[in-house]
């Protein structure tokens, strides 16, 4: 089933200071994902139209789960509190469930290997208050309380589809409160080959001739919380002027997804849509 809907504006700004978030998308429709609840956010630099599939699901909240670790690092970086992006921390021994996890890690290697460890360890020395304050200078929810705990795998840390495109959006195109040198660190982390994306499994490669490109960012993430098991995944491609940033989210209540089901939805939802050759292809 289809159905199209319109929604005018493609960038709505709140607050006074700071960076935000918010998107209102260009142009919204739905699309029938048979067992699943996704979430599907793009954006065609041309244009600078803004397409959202099923409006109701994206506006659900849910945690952003591994792909938040750039905002953690931004403010681990921005408070001082890690000073070389390079420097190794020490495995401390724990046998973690996977053995990229199980050893020492900087910044590259956890971001690849999405190791929550490395990025606990950040938030305990950055400490609550400065890492709070940077995720409100963000425009990003700011209610984390414990240091210990990894809030943005937790469902009372939870952002909508459209305001997590709206991050990945500044990030990609580095308008985060930070200093350019700590932008380009974090930015560096998630720089892959064309069609690849890294989990703590290893590094995959997706189905599909992704073209070529000057620049290509890819990240995911996966988790079971609160009765429903959820996928995140994201690309920014970018060739010449012409760039490309593409969100997806699946969940469900009745089974454990593949930690890279939102990226098999994403990449077959741009091919049996006809946007594959005009996403990579076209002049």
């Amino acid at each position: 089933m289809r159905v199209l809907g319109s929604v005018s504006l493609a960038i709505l700004l709140f607050g006074c200071s700071g960076t935000s978030v918010k998107e209102v998308p260009s142009r919204t429709e739905n699309r029938e994902f048979p067992g699943r609840k996704v979430c599907i956010v793009y954006l065609e630099s041309e244009s600078d139209s803004i397409v959202e599939i099923n409006p109701t699901i994206c506006r659900t909240k849910t945690p952003p789960l591994h792909a938040f670790h750039p905002a953690v690092a931004l403010a681990a970086l921005e408070s001082g509190s890690l000073k070389d992006p390079n420097a190794l921390y020490k495995w401390d021994r724990t046998k973690y469930p996977y053995i990229r996890w199980q050893k020492d890690l900087n910044l590259q290697s956890a971001t690849e290997s999405s190791a929550i460890w490395y990025f606990q360890k950040l938030i305990r020395e950055t400490s609550m208050a400065k890492t709070k304050s940077w995720l409100q200078n963000a425009g990003l929810p700011a209610n984390v309380t414990d240091e210990n705990r990894a809030f943005w795998l937790e469902e009372s840390y939870s952002l909508n589809g459209e305001d997590f495109f709206g991050f990945l959006r500044n990030l990609v195109l580095q308008r985060l409160p930070a200093r350019d040198k700590n932008r380009a660190a974090v930015l560096s982390t998630l720089e892959r080959s064309p069609g690849k994306v890294s989990n703590p499994t290893g590094t995959h490669t997706l189905e599909g001739n992704w073209g070529e490109a000057d620049r290509f960012y890819s990240d995911s993430g996966t988790a079971y919380i609160g009765g429903r098991s959820l996928s995140l995944f994201w690309f920014f491609w970018k060739s010449g002027t012409k760039s490309r940033l593409f969100f997806s989210r699946a969940e469900s209540e009745t089974e454990i997804l593949n930690p890279l089901e939102a990226a098999r939805i994403g990449t077959e939802f741009l091919q049996k849509e006809h946007l594959w050759e005009r996403f990579f292809f076209s002049r």
